[in-house]
């Protein structure tokens, strides 16, 4: 079995997960259940973590947790070890009671927070028993469910002091009674459609965000570290290294163009070439030179290079348009 790749840094955001081994039931009863949350909340309050949704679920879980003090890790081994210990000893069993590590997916916060609050929330009807149900039923059924946070993001009175709903609410218009209404009706909302896993966009199983983010956990993170291939196949995605000329063609085709017209440092297309010294830049950083890649980039200095790349990032924030064009090309180059 793989080692899932863990990326800690302060204020990190993570989508956490655990099966029951071999899907078996991690709960047997509300005591079960009671004791699960006791557990968490001790955890979380010893490493100060914080957490802002969470579901309870018959085989699993979901957790959606920001750490300020970046102990993601020491945080889970902690609460898993001690939910185990109780659920053998009451039980009188012993061995693992979940399948394999926790998986955590590293979340960028502006762009999935809400839409991933909501897909936790709705596992309670996602579940076999409910496909023929109305859309009134399950929204009843979840409004009803004890097991997960959302009674408390619709209710204040059903609020749970460890629970941090102010920052998904935020999205909402705030923590006030428009807020918690937007957000009820948001989540219903996700009742009526197909109710895709947000998670299943997530890059290299590990990273749920826009190409920018990547591009930044990938700087900061990733970069110039020896990652054992054995234990990390799916870093392939995130380390390999692609051709100037392979990245023009992309960047071309997008733009109706030719890769050679592009290329050339004095190119009339303006926007396009820009992109590519983006992408070049992007592909590239810390595995080769500026120089190096100015020389493949029409022959331009090392310093053009860095330059264009402050550009266009000013750029890109002001312009929603070309961050989202950018965000697509990289996408294509990364596949």
């Amino acid at each position: 079995m793989t080692r899932p790749l863990r990326i800690q840094y302060p204020g990190a955001w993570y989508h956490v997960t655990c099966r029951g081994n071999e899907r078996a039931i991690i709960y047997r009863d509300d005591k079960d259940k009671k004791r699960f949350l006791s557990a968490l909340k001790e955890s979380i309050e010893d490493f100060h973590v914080e957490l802002h949704c969470y579901i309870l679920m018959s085989n699993h879980f979901h957790l959606l947790l920001k750490t300020p003090e970046a102990n993601l890790s020491r945080l889970m081994h902690r609460f898993n070890t001690a939910y185990t210990t109780y659920y053998n000893l009451r039980h009188h069993r012993s061995g693992h009671l979940y399948q394999g590590r926790y998986k955590a997916l590293l979340v960028e916060a502006d762009e999935y927070l809400l839409e991933l609050s909501r897909y936790i929330h709705l596992n309670p009807v996602r579940v076999d028993t409910y496909q023929s149900s109305s859309v009134e039923e399950k929204a009843r059924s979840l409004k009803n469910y004890v097991w997960s946070s959302l009674p408390g993001y619709i209710n204040v009175k059903k609020r749970d002091h460890c629970i941090h709903y102010e920052e998904v609410l935020g999205y909402m218009g705030g923590d006030n009674r428009k807020g918690r209404d937007r957000y009820h009706e948001f989540v219903v909302k996700g009742l009526t459609g197909k109710g895709e896993d947000p998670c299943k966009r997530a890059k290299a199983s590990a990273i749920l965000g826009t190409e920018r983010f990547i591009e930044w956990v990938k700087e900061q993170f990733l970069d110039g570290k020896e990652w054992p291939i054995k234990d990390f196949p799916h870093m392939k995605t995130l380390q390999k290294t692609i051709p100037v000329a392979e990245i023009a063609k992309i960047v071309a085709k997008e733009y109706g163009l030719k890769p050679q017209e592009i290329v050339k440092a004095r190119s009339s297309w303006r926007e396009a070439r820009q992109v590519l010294l983006e992408m070049s830049h992007r592909v590239h950083l810390k595995k080769k030179c500026l120089h190096e890649l100015g020389q493949e980039l029409g022959g331009i200095s090392g310093d053009a290079v860095a330059h264009a790349h402050e550009r266009i990032q000013k750029k890109i924030r002001k312009d929603k348009q070309l961050s989202k064009r950018i965000d697509t090309i990289y996408r294509n180059i990364s596949q």
